[in-house]
């Protein structure tokens, strides 16, 4: 059974320790990108864990090109968040002479308790501003001297991927908008970016397969993304990689690829050495990852209440909460238990922002354990207003009839 369906097994230790010996370390751009958005410590902490990485480094033509894209844009963004943090201490101020104020006013409590509170909790707001202005003054002005790009090309250097041939560019799109449409991962979460953007995830995970099947050599995977175009999740618990992943992998390269999320790889890569694991450090890139995933993406679900269900039929309400507006958005639940086959899915809007403009709504699955719903405003110039949407879903497995 293992030799036939082997993506299901977890490689054994031995087989990992050939991996990360002798395979190949790959990254996707936000793990680049995000040395700009950690401390020192924690970037020089990566850094090391890549360079200690025993075979071979090397870098994806998708994954260069999306780091020197946004490599400015997350610099300045970075700088901004000085701005941001000074912001909400000048909030926190604002407030608590608001509440003081209030106190005052109240004729039966002592006027001394509230000046008493004010002056207790001032030094310590005058001792924020004061370290966040440090902190700001200290911080490195990349855009002058970027010692992050000269150690990232050091790494890579001789080890970047190359383009795909003109020839094969166009049908290769094609694949990328057909996987989507199918919701084939990984990628298909990303409707909300412009041009090619779109299949940036797809390009990059081919980028990766036709290298490692070029080289006959395993593939270590480290990125940042946690969405689920990549990563299992079930009742809210993420159980691993996409089994469609693993199983391309393996059936495309003849190898096996092993992917982790940032933090994990440094924890495993200092277990592996010996060396304590820098918990400050890891709990930093969750922190920083954390972060990115509330600012760019745009949905959360918030629950899915279950109806009924069987093993052809399940129905349930999923209920979804927008960040920001947006011209469309797509939302995910599960079959909790799993369906015989993939199934036939409907879907029904009952409760939604009340300035919600025309919009199209449909559902759609590949698969017997999960079931995407895409939501679009039929008006170009008018966004989905942020608020809560709730979504009646009915899924039904047809058993085809034997015929005898």
């Amino acid at each position: 059974m293992k030799s036939e369906f082997k993506w299901y097994f977890k490689p054994d230790a031995d087989e990992i320790e050939r991996i990360w010996k002798d395979g190949i370390l790959t990254v996707d751009a936000n793990v680049l990108l995000d040395l700009y958005r950690y401390h020192e410590r924690t970037r020089n902490s990566l850094l090391e864990s890549m360079q200690n990485f025993e075979g071979e480094l090397w870098l994806s033509r998708q994954a260069s090109e999306e780091f020197f894209r946004n490599r400015n844009k997350v610099i300045v963004s970075s700088s901004k968040t000085f701005k941001e943090a000074k912001d909400e201490i000048e909030k926190l101020r604002n407030s608590i002479e608001s509440t003081v104020s209030q106190l005052k006013g109240n004729r039966i409590i002592p006027a001394d308790v509230a000046d008493k509170m004010l002056e207790e909790i001032s030094p310590s707001i005058h001792n924020a501003q004061e370290r966040i202005e440090e902190a700001k003054r200290t911080h490195p002005n990349f855009l002058n001297e970027d010692d992050v790009l000269e150690k990232v090309a050091a790494l890579f250097e001789g080890a970047i991927g190359d383009k795909f041939p003109d020839a094969d560019l166009a049908k290769i799109t094609a694949e990328a908008e057909e996987r989507k449409t199918n919701k084939i991962p990984p990628g298909y979460l990303d409707d909300g970016k412009d041009g090619d953007r779109p299949y940036g995830d797809f390009f990059l995970w081919r980028q990766i397969l036709d290298y490692s099947k070029n080289n006959s050599k395993p593939i270590l995977l480290v990125t940042s993304e946690r969405k689920e175009d990549w990563w299992e999740k079930l009742s809210g618990k993420t159980t691993g990689p996409r089994i469609e992943l693993l199983r391309e992998a393996s059936e495309y390269t003849g190898q096996r690829v092993l992917i982790y999320q940032t933090d994990r790889f440094l924890e495993f890569s200092s277990q592996r050495k010996g060396q304590t694991v820098d918990t400050d450090a890891v709990e930093e890139i969750r922190a920083v990852d954390n972060l990115r995933s509330e600012k760019e993406h745009a949905v959360e679900v918030l629950s899915q209440d279950v109806i009924s269900y069987s093993e052809d039929h399940h129905s349930g309400e999923l209920i979804v909460h927008l960040r920001r507006p947006v011209k469309n958005f797509t939302s995910s639940g599960h079959f909790d238990p799993v369906m015989d086959g993939p199934p036939e899915v409907s879907v029904a809007l009952i409760s939604a922002p009340t300035e919600l403009p025309n919009c199209s709504i449909r559902a759609g699955t590949g698969t017997n354990y999960d079931f995407n719903i895409h939501i679009k405003s039929d008006n170009q110039n008018e966004l989905l207003p942020v608020g809560e949407y709730v979504f009646e879903y009915n899924a039904r497995f047809v058993r085809e009839e034997i015929v005898e």
